[in-house]
C-alpha cells in the first residue's frame, strides 16, 4: 500500500517549513558574485532588524518600548564648547573679638580734673610697666595688672565708685589711704600706682596673685 496508514487514519508526512532567512535567500536574484554579495548584505540587514525587534518590550498599553542598553556609552559631541563658572568664596569667619573686662569700672564715675589731675590710661599703664622691676617683678606681671586695674577703674586717675567712694586707678578704700605715698594722690596717677603696687605686694605678693583673687571674688 503506497500510503502510510496507522490505526485506520491516513498519516501525511509533514513538510519541513523553511525559515524566513532561507526563503529570502532563495527568492533573491543572484546572477553572479556581485548579486550574491548584495543578497548577503540584505540578509544581514534583515537579521539585524529582527534582532532589534526582539529586544522590544510591550508596555502596559500595548505599545512597543525598546529597553535601554546598559552598556551604551553617553558622551557629548567633541565640538560642543564647555564653560565653567568660577565662584569666589569669601571667609565668613568673624574677626576674633577682644576680650571684655567688666566689673567695678562699669560703675565708677570720672570726677573733674581738680588740681590738675591727669586722666591718661595709656600713660598710666606705661608708668606701671616701668616700675615693676623696683618691686621685684618681671614684665609678665603686666598680663595680670592690666586686666585687674582695667576692671577696677579703666586706669582712670579720677575714677570714683559712687557707692563705696573708692578712688583712683587702684580704687583705694578709703581714698585717703593713698596719702601715705603722696599728698597729690587725688591728681597724680604715678602716686596712685606706687601706692597700688605696694598694696598688692603686701597683700597678694604679686599682681597675678591679686588678679587671681579678683577673678574668684570680684574684688581684691
Amino acid at each position: 500500500m503506497s500510503e502510510n496508514i496507522q490505526h485506520g487514519r491516513r498519516r501525511v508526512t509533514p513538510t519541513r517549513r523553511k525559515s524566513a532567512v532561507r526563503q529570502l535567500w532563495e527568492a533573491a536574484p543572484k546572477p553572479g558574485p556581485v548579486g550574491q554579495r548584495m543578497t548577503a548584505i540584505a540578509v544581514a540587514g534583515f537579521l539585524l532588524v529582527g534582532m532589534g525587534a526582539s529586544n522590544a518590550a510591550l508596555s502596559h498599553d500595548g505599545s512597543a518600548t525598546v529597553a535601554p542598553t546598559a552598556d551604551a556609552p553617553v558622551s557629548a559631541p567633541g565640538n560642543v564648547p564647555m564653560a565653567f563658572t568660577r565662584t569666589d568664596v569669601k571667609s565668613s569667619a568673624a574677626p576674633a573679638a577682644t576680650p571684655n573686662v567688666s566689673g567695678a569700672a562699669s560703675g565708677v564715675q570720672v570726677l573733674g580734673a581738680n588740681g590738675g589731675a591727669v586722666n591718661d590710661p595709656a600713660g598710666a599703664r606705661a608708668y606701671a610697666a616701668s616700675v615693676l622691676a623696683s618691686f621685684g617683678w618681671g614684665q609678665d606681671q603686666m598680663t595680670c595688672l592690666v586686666p585687674l586695674w582695667t576692671q577696677e577703674s579703666d586706669w582712670t586717675t579720677t575714677a570714683e565708685n559712687p557707692s563705696s567712694l573708692a578712688y583712683g586707678i587702684a580704687q583705694s578704700l578709703p581714698a585717703e589711704k593713698m596719702d601715705s605715698t603722696g599728698a597729690d594722690w587725688k591728681n597724680n596717677y604715678q602716686t596712685q600706682i606706687q601706692w597700688g603696687l605696694d598694696y598688692i605686694q603686701n597683700r597678694y605678693g604679686s599682681p597675678c596673685g591679686a588678679w587671681q583673687h579678683e577673678t574668684a571674688m570680684n574684688w581684691y
